[in-house]
């Protein structure tokens, strides 16, 4: 099954006139207009069910999203439940290209349970929210009677977050269908893991040496769509990754502040995937 959505991004068109009978002094200072013809920049992309042959994309895009933590994870064994369940979530490509450049879909933490995969996610972001004294709150919404959703929205940098929105009603569709063929895709919460990035601004030294990372600090997200998803998250907590290979200065050598990469957990209740599909549409219209 394809879905295909065509992209067009237009600018507007520069003209100049002359008007010959109002030539006058002014001539001297150049009276013919050059013409900027208008470019049109045409984009297709289609949308795809996963296929096997995403596997190798789809594991880079998870490893970025699992970032310096990403050797703690089974990410190929992820990929393998992401890909068993074909007929759920999307995948994007650029016309004649064979590599999606992102996709969306949901794993159900519940059904999978006892798989590696979804054991070691779990236990994983248990221990960042107890860090954060969110434990409780996290281990209700594990643990209760509703299924979770385990949402995975990964695309590369270039990818505009306008796939986001179609991509995303596309999936609740799709739940529902399955819903009604009997599938277990009937969810209480959706998790989302959003990459972010905290700024540290660079305050001078008391002695006179060089600049430390030590003001006020900015939570910026990565994805400009997780900015409107948090305003429908019923809970949420930031962490850092366990095994940090980067200094936040080396981002940003030249500039006054630094940058270190971060996640957001969002979790949301299914009552508010409605709106917020509709606050993405209108906020990241084409």
């Amino acid at each position: 099954m394809s879905r295909k959505r065509t992209h067009d991004s237009d600018k507007e068109m520069d003209s100049g006139s002359e008007d010959s009978s109002r030539q006058d002094s002014e001539a001297e200072a150049g009276s013919d207009a050059e013409e900027k013809e208008k470019e049109i920049v045409d984009v297709d992309f289609e949308f795809f069910d996963p296929k096997p042959i995403d596997f190798h994309s789809m594991k880079r895009m998870l490893m970025g999203s699992f970032g310096d933590d990403a050797e703690d994870f089974n990410l190929s064994g992820l990929v393998d439940l992401i890909l068993s369940q074909n007929t759920i979530g999307s995948t994007v490509k650029f016309e004649g290209d064979d590599d999606p450049y992102a996709f969306l879909t949901v794993l159900n933490m519940h059904v999978h349970k006892d798989k590696e995969p979804i054991q070691q996610i779990k236990d994983y972001l248990l221990k960042k929210a107890e860090k954060r004294g969110a434990a409780l709150k996290l281990s209700e919404i594990f643990n209760g009677q509703g299924h979770v959703g385990l949402l995975f929205s990964e695309r590369v940098v270039n990818m505009p977050p306008q796939v986001v929105a179609p991509m995303l009603k596309m999936l609740v569709e799709e739940l529902e269908w399955a819903v009604a063929d009997g599938e277990p895709y009937e969810f209480e919460h959706y998790v989302l893991l959003a990459p972010m990035y905290r700024e540290t601004e660079a305050v001078d030294d008391d002695e006179g040496g060089a600049k430390k990372r030590t003001g006020p600090t900015i939570d910026a997200y990565a994805h400009a769509e997780d900015e409107f998803i948090e305003e429908f998250a019923c809970a949420k907590f930031d962490y850092k990754f366990s095994r940090s290979k980067r200094v936040a200065e080396s981002r940003n050598s030249f500039a006054d502040t630094g940058l270190a990469p971060s996640r957001r957990c969002l979790v949301i209740h299914k009552a508010k995937m409605p709106a917020l599909i509709a606050r993405l549409e209108s906020a990241l219209a084409m």
